[in-house]
């Protein structure tokens, strides 16, 4: 039996999407900077907060990476292409991962209703008012 596992990535990190695959960027921190996968779009959901993904694979997954050219006339082309292990990937999305924290309960925030105040009486005087 295959063991899933997922890891969370922030939501700017997927490049496009289709209706059947993601292109996710790998993190520049890494040694993939400038490398990008395609990953299925239902292995792709919600993640911990509304700038976070999860994305779902099995411990036996190969992740093929392509870089795409730079220029004016090769930014649409490939070229180079590499597969890396789960070992790898989850390296390379280590600190992403670490730093997606869950939602908390717990609030530093208190509140407290505020003292009703005694309300003046407020004359005007008779050169001010517009007739």
């Amino acid at each position: 039996m295959k063991m899933w596992k997922n890891i969370q990535i922030n939501a700017n990190q997927v490049e496009t999407e289709t209706g059947r695959a993601c292109l996710i960027k790998m993190p520049n921190g890494s040694d993939f900077a400038g490398y990008m996968f395609w990953h299925p779009a239902k292995c792709v959901r919600e993640g911990k907060h509304s700038a976070a993904l999860s994305i779902g694979y099995t411990e036996d997954w190969n992740f093929k990476l392509i870089k795409k050219g730079n220029g004016k006339y090769n930014k649409f082309e490939t070229i180079s292409e590499q597969e890396i292990s789960v070992e790898d990937f989850e390296e390379a999305f280590n600190v992403t991962n670490d730093n997606i924290r869950e939602k908390k309960e717990e609030s530093y925030l208190i509140v407290e209703e505020p003292e009703a105040k005694e309300i003046k009486e407020v004359e005007v005087k008779e050169s001010l008012k517009n007739e």
